[in-house]
């Protein structure tokens, strides 16, 4: 957004009273009010295709079950707004992923590359058990193909993958312990791993599949929509802060 469309956003705003602007923070209404106005400023100038604009409102008719053009206008009638308002409201999502191409597609790779280790999809097996003894004669058995993954994780597991068999993913090994995640990135698919202190546990693991995240156009289009989505937080926070400044009257409880 330009410095003079965030200004309009401000200078809108500061209309209000400070009472309805204490009153629209308090029931936590003023940071939506103020990302949709920057939303709309900032994709005021973008078009969208027709095609595209008649697929987002047979998407929405099939969603919420509207089968004809008398069901449409009840639905329009139900919500106090017109055809156009509602074609408006479908396609700021459409517009949105434009302006992140515009706005943010040249820094998406980087934001990928920062990203990559959470972007990747895992799926591993996993058991844990307080005592070594233990775990090392399930190691040995699972290593020599004398009993299956599944099973004895089901028997034995005193964690709560024991209720999938120790299935695991496939997922981000973000929320995974650092001990594990380490243990997981280099391991090879298929092979299990010896048993490993994490904690209070003993830990038996075997990486199955790892999915590797990867550049293409759709992965550009994501990084540059939460590149979007922490350019319009931060827009947000800034135009709220410029309303509650000490000159205006309105404070901040």
């Amino acid at each position: 957004m330009k410095d003079n469309e965030s200004s309009s956003v401000q200078k809108s705003l500061k209309g209000f009273s400070p009472e309805a602007l204490n009153l629209l923070r308090r029931y936590d209404i003023l940071n939506s009010l103020v990302r949709r106005q920057i939303t709309e400023e900032a994709t005021e100038s973008i078009t969208t295709p027709e095609e595209m604009m008649q697929k987002a409102l047979t998407t929405h008719c099939y969603q919420n079950q509207i089968k004809d053009e008398i069901a449409l206008n009840n639905w329009l009638g139900n919500h106090c707004i017109d055809r156009e308002e509602l074609l408006h409201q479908l396609s700021l999502p459409i517009k949105l992923s434009k302006l992140a191409i515009e706005k943010f597609g040249k820094k998406a790779e980087a934001r990928f590359l920062q990203r990559k280790e959470e972007l990747d999809q895992m799926t591993y097996s996993l058991l844990r058990v307080r005592d070594s003894g233990i775990a090392h004669e399930l190691y040995l058995q699972l290593e020599a193909n004398e009993a299956d993954f599944e099973i004895l994780a089901t028997d034995h597991s005193e964690g709560p993958e024991k209720r999938s068999g120790g299935k695991v993913g496939p997922g981000s090994l973000k929320g995974a312990h650092p001990t594990l995640q380490q243990l997981l990135r280099t391991a090879t698919p298929g092979v299990v791993q010896e048993p490993i202190l994490i904690e209070q546990w003993w830990v038996v693991a075997r990486l199955d599949e790892r999915q590797e995240a990867s550049f293409d156009d759709a992965m550009r289009q994501r990084m540059a929509s939460e590149l979007l989505q922490d350019w319009l937080t931060n827009e947000t926070k800034a135009v709220v802060k410029s309303l509650f400044s000490a000159d205006d009257g309105v404070s901040m409880p």
